[in-house]
């Protein structure tokens, strides 16, 4: 489940995801970009992984279409969790999505995490 948790700043997206990722998420993270997309030219977006519990192979073709399609309007992306193997996909992102600075944060960083994203 993704739940979509205020962070500060009109070009943050922020969310935390707990369990399973599903199409209604995907479609929720969907609604909120073209809403602040609006407002704003380049968007940013925090992400807590508190317990990934798997992505449905609809979600997943959805979040890739979603991703792509808005590839050019985010900017910044930090990942809080404490997953090591969260951490290890920061540089493949990088490099798939090389106008998105993507980094990862520990949960001891969140502040940190926020405080990136604002600058």
């Amino acid at each position: 489940m993704v739940e979509i948790i205020s962070i500060g700043g009109e070009n943050i997206i922020g969310c935390r995801i707990e369990g399973k990722i599903d199409t209604d998420d995907i479609n929720k993270l969907k609604s909120i970009t073209e809403e602040k997309l609006k407002n704003k030219k380049k968007l940013r977006i925090y992400v807590e992984v508190i317990n990934l519990g798997g992505i449905s192979i609809e979600a997943f073709f959805q979040d890739l279409k979603l991703a792509f399609s808005h590839y050019s309007d985010f900017e910044r992306k930090a990942v809080v969790t404490d997953y090591e193997w969260v951490k290890k996909i920061a540089p493949i992102a990088n490099r798939i999505f090389p106008g998105i600075e993507t980094r990862c944060f520990s949960f001891d960083e969140k502040e940190q995490a926020v405080e990136w994203l604002k600058l």
